[in-house]
């Protein structure tokens, strides 16, 4: 049954490649409809096992970057690239990943697993280490309360066999240790950084520092460097990824790296060459206007996405809010976010939310160019806002970030997900 479920997986993937449907996962849940032992019969023949990144900011980046730095080393890793990060965009990575004959040519996946997911995924797979960034409010429809996030990911930490990497700035995160009988592991930020990276209680409240040791501690950060204190070691990476939570995404993967065995100067000389996810500060050109799109979800994520706008000399800011399903429909985490920062820039508001968005900075004292619900015509006006050799700044819910990346598409390159 689990060749036959592949096949069919692997006819459909077939399928919409041809006909150039989306749906990427679509092969995953077929398979998993087939035959529900798929996901531990297939990554059972792995020889280093399975990794899991969690957490609610952050995922995608760092699944990415972890996965490069060790395919750079080395090491044949399996991913699940597109973002798709339930228990079917894995299985679905599987079948594009594996030959017709049910052989997976790799030595370690590197998994990204939406929280409640997550826990779902390690009641079949036990992971040989697992990461777990923050937790966060965010899509508060689907997890409720945040205490009910933090449950979720105790799942995962309990079922991790040999190492768990935990933030040990994230107070919820960071209790997660007692749940495990694995090596417990904690990266963080200095003190003095405290102030940018807040955890969800710290956003309106007192900044509480942790005792626990960080194996791997942020230092300090630049647009282009991060200084790193590595078990006693100091060490300075070049970093290509826009954002300040970057820089916190890259402490937390070289953690992850450094306790499976690399060397602090490996990591660094590899790090250092990964881009950007889609959508999470990636850039795409339009001419010669440089078109920045960066993800956001939740009060945490956007005060990150603002601070390192900061930054960027932006000609003109697009803000672009959805309500489907994917990005949660309860929008009201939009009036925990200080958007002060925005008061010089120009600014259209877009996406099913747009009127909703530009209220919000009306209230703290921002005037918007307009608002217009429709993206396409949001985008085209932006552009024209936008000078040659100028730069847009589009910040964006997960669904008005994938329609912007294909009308950007019809017009320039844009990188294939």
């Amino acid at each position: 049954m689990l060749r036959i479920s592949l096949w069919i997986g692997k006819a459909t993937l077939f399928g919409l490649q041809i006909f150039h449907r989306r749906g990427a996962a679509l092969p995953g849940l077929i398979v998993e409809k087939i035959y529900p032992k798929f996901l531990p019969d297939m990554l059972a023949s792995l020889p280093d096992g399975v990794v899991v990144v969690s957490g609610t900011n952050g995922k995608t980046t760092s699944t990415k970057m972890l996965a490069a730095i060790l395919a750079s080393s080395g090491k044949k890793v399996l991913t699940n690239p597109t973002g798709s990060n339930f228990t079917r965009g894995v299985a679905a990575s599987i079948v594009a990943g594996s030959t017709w004959s049910g052989k997976l040519d790799y030595d370690i996946a590197i998994i990204e697993l939406d929280e409640a997911y997550a826990a779902k995924f390690v009641e079949l797979v036990r992971p040989r280490a697992s990461l777990i960034l923050n937790v966060m409010r965010d899509q508060m429809d689907r997890f409720g309360e945040i205490d009910h996030t933090a449950q979720l990911l105790e799942a995962v930490v309990h079922a991790t066999t040999d190492v768990v990497i935990l933030n040990k700035d994230d107070k919820r995160v960071n209790a997660l240790q007692s749940s495990t009988q694995a090596e417990v592991l904690f990266f963080g930020v200095s003190s003095k950084l405290r102030d940018v990276f807040r955890s969800d209680d710290e956003l309106h409240g007192e900044i509480i520092n942790a005792d626990e040791y960080a194996i791997v501690e942020l230092r300090s950060m630049s647009d282009e460097v991060i200084t790193l204190y590595i078990d006693g070691k100091t060490y300075r990476y070049p970093l290509s990824l826009y954002g300040v939570y970057n820089a916190q995404n890259a402490t937390a993967v070289t953690a992850m790296c450094f306790a499976l065995g690399l060397h602090p100067k490996d990591i660094g000389r590899h790090i250092s060459t990964v881009t950007p996810a889609f959508g999470r500060g990636e850039r795409i050109y339009v001419g010669s206007k440089r078109v920045i799109l960066q993800l956001v979800k939740n009060p945490g994520g956007f005060r990150h996405a603002l601070l390192g706008g900061k930054l960027i000399d932006a000609h003109h800011v697009m803000i672009a809010i959805n309500d489907d399903y994917a990005d949660g429909r309860d929008v009201s985490w939009l009036w925990d976010v200080d958007f002060s920062s925005l008061a010089q820039n120009s600014i259209i508001t877009t996406g099913v939310r747009a009127a909703d968005m530009a209220l919000r900075l009306q209230y703290d004292e921002i005037e918007t160019l307009e608002y217009e619900r429709d993206l396409k015509t949001a985008l085209k006006t932006s552009l024209l806002l936008t000078p040659d050799d100028g730069t847009l700044l589009l910040y964006t819910t997960y669904t008005a970030m994938l329609k912007l990346r294909t009308l950007l598409s019809e017009i320039t390159e844009v990188e294939k997900i």
